[in-house]
């Protein structure tokens, strides 16, 4: 390598992101290419899912808060119960409020692997209309659903692993040497319908609405990784540019007069352009 020779490193690839650096330079080497000890996150494991959550996952829509629809009054984690003159309901501003992992044990059947225990909790809006379609009220509403996945996270030990470096946010932290647990999520609102236990047909027109039903989409990706230690070869500190000074301000109808027209607002792409991913900003000819 450029007529010297590196010391024999193991070469390891991972999917990681550095968390934390302590550097530890060798300077034995020639060249400006030495090796830096790395503390990094190393992912160990991950797993995707795609679920397609209805009442039987997580239940009837739940009040989010305390407050009075029509005549009933809900308080917050009531089931939340349609207005007598309720004909349909739909959901938006959905979005997952919170993710709680709330557990993480050896797996008992296979070596190795992890059970973790995750809680989900969406917030969306529901909005009771008419037959003709006139808003009758809306309702901020939620629900939990809890998965439990399985994925590799290697053997743990009764190695204690204390640090200073959340000390932002308190005294020292300590963990136990088991591997931590990253969620990503996204959630969409598919369906949501109101449910007539005593209705016979849908001409049953005396019939009451008890709950609200939705139907959730979530994909999330669920990883486990740690804290390990790596030699990588390194060419040292990457030295920030020096800053140039900004330009004098643009005006509105100057910046606005660069900009290409925006032709898919007026004509939007047929379904082979949309599929292709055309931009949504088509430049002038």
């Amino acid at each position: 390598m450029l007529g010297g020779r590196f010391p024999d490193v193991p070469r390891f690839y991972y999917g990681l992101s550095i968390c934390h650096t302590y550097v530890v330079v060798n300077l034995s080497n020639v060249f400006s290419v030495f090796y830096r000890h790395l503390i990094t996150c190393s992912m160990i494991l991950h797993s995707s899912q795609q679920n397609c959550l209805t009442h039987a996952e997580i239940g009837p829509a739940r009040a989010a808060e305390q407050l009075c629809v029509g005549e009933e009054h809900h308080r917050e984690g009531d089931i939340i119960k349609p207005p007598p003159r309720a004909a349909s309901a739909t959901v938006d501003h959905l979005r997952i409020k919170r993710i709680i992992i709330v557990d993480k044990q050896p797996s008992p059947f296979k070596n190795g692997y992890w059970d973790v225990d995750i809680k989900f909790v969406f917030e969306y809006r529901i909005t009771f209309r008419e037959a003709d379609a006139c808003v009758i009220s809306s309702i901020k509403a939620n629900n939990i659903f809890n998965m439990k996945v399985s994925l590799f996270g290697s053997i743990g030990s009764d190695l204690v692993i204390g640090t200073d470096l959340l000390r932002a946010f308190g005294d020292s932290a300590t963990f136990d040497a088991e591997p931590f647990v990253l969620v990503e999520a996204k959630a969409v609102s598919l369906h949501a319908q109101l449910h007539y236990p005593r209705r016979h047909d849908s001409h049953d027109t005396d019939a009451q609405a008890t709950e609200v039903r939705v139907t959730i989409g979530l994909f999330s990706i669920v990883k486990l990784f740690r804290l390990v230690n790596l030699t990588v070869e390194s060419r040292g500190f990457d030295i920030p540019d020096e800053c140039t000074p900004s330009p004098s301000p643009i005006s509105p109808c100057t910046f606005f007069e660069e900009m290409d027209f925006p032709m898919d607002i007026f004509a939007p792409p047929q379904k082979k352009e949309f599929s292709a991913g055309i931009s949504l900003n088509i430049p002038r000819a």
